[in-house]
């Protein structure tokens, strides 16, 4: 994928994040925001599952919305595998009794975590599950405030600065996402502060 793959599958899962998003009137911020930010994830996995599974059988993407049988049985799947998100291959092998086919994982093409909670230590701590994890493309999400321009581009940076030690640890290319705090969101505003994309490569940061 080119980096204007990875930002076309970005806002296309933001759009479909915001249209199907609950309603925050007369609800608590902490469900609203819980809900909003499931429903960000499951957008995130159902792009990157259209545009893997449907041309590779060997793929598997696993979240919590997911529902991966050939890891789990049809009553009870494998939904989340460790990771917000995991696009996996898989190979095949034989089980000890009854030579069953079983699956496992050759390899992860992609990782994602995603934070969208105004908590420094939590940005730092779903960030950190990507150097714990071996992957050929990551992408981490943060939430920002409904800020434009010049305000917007600097707390982005506030937030890459903080992350730049432990991004180090997390490999190459390594993506960061930054969309609107979920209970922000609004009709009126979604075009207006829709998700801005970073590439860190070669020890560098730009946007794309």
């Amino acid at each position: 994928m080119t980096d204007s793959d990875v930002k076309d599958m970005v806002v296309r899962a933001w759009e479909n994040a915001w249209k199907n998003a609950p309603p925050a009137a007369n609800r608590a911020e902490k469900e609203v925001h819980r809900e909003r930010s499931a429903g960000w994830v499951d957008a995130l996995a159902k792009e990157l599952k259209c545009l893997y599974e449907k041309d590779d059988r060997d793929i598997r993407v696993f979240w919590k919305g997911g529902k991966e049988k050939d890891f789990g049985t049809s009553k009870q799947p494998r939904r989340e595998m460790l990771f917000d998100v995991a696009v996996c291959q898989v190979k095949e092998t034989i089980s000890i009794k009854n030579y069953k086919t079983l699956y496992f994982i050759s390899k992860c093409l992609w990782l994602l975590e995603s934070e969208l909670a105004n908590n420094s230590k939590e940005i730092l701590i779903d960030l950190s599950k990507l150097v714990m994890g071996s992957s050929e493309m990551k992408l981490f999400v943060a939430g920002i405030p409904l800020w434009k321009g010049r305000r917007r581009k600097e707390r982005e940076e506030q937030i890459l600065k903080m992350c730049r030690k432990a991004a180090d640890r997390c490999g190459e290319p390594l993506y960061f996402c930054f969309i609107p705090y979920p209970k922000k969101w609004t009709k009126a505003n979604t075009d207006v502060y829709g998700p801005s994309l970073w590439l860190r490569k070669e020890a560098r940061l730009h946007k794309v």
